[in-house]
């Protein structure tokens, strides 16, 4: 006796491939960054990511245009190459943990201000978002 496939079965798995991976959720609120006085200066930006999917995702590259070069760093300082979002967690780039560190500025960042910011993830993509300046410590 020759068995016939299910066939129905078959087609969801040709049709819906996305059903068989897992639900990609991130977002990021806008953040804030340390208002600076001098062109060319250094300050630090920080910002809350949420992983509301069901799988974690990783960051694995950021940018904020109004530096030269933004780099994440931990607490000491230390520059980091990705940082994982574990799946329904919430992650906080702040001061006493991972954040931002954006260098030799274009332009002075001034109270009140947004700077544009752009994350990648390794499974989400590309994602914006803002920082908005507030007086430094």
């Amino acid at each position: 006796m020759r068995r016939i496939p299910n066939l129905a079965a078959i087609a969801a798995l040709i049709l819906a491939p996305e059903a068989a991976s897992a639900a990609i959720d991130v977002t990021v609120d806008h953040g804030s960054v340390y208002q600076t006085v001098n062109i060319g200066d250094t300050t630090q930006g920080f910002i809350q990511i949420h992983n509301a999917g069901d799988a974690a995702d990783v960051l694995t590259a950021w940018d904020c245009s109004i530096a030269d070069t933004t780099a994440l760093v931990d607490q000491a300082g230390k520059k980091l190459s990705s940082l994982t979002i574990p799946a329904g967690a919430t992650v906080t780039l702040a001061p006493n943990g991972p954040h931002l560190l954006l260098e030799n500025t274009h332009y002075t960042v001034d109270y009140g201000s947004n700077v544009p910011c752009s994350l990648t993830f390794q499974d989400a993509g590309l994602i914006g978002g803002y920082l908005d300046a507030v007086p430094a410590p």
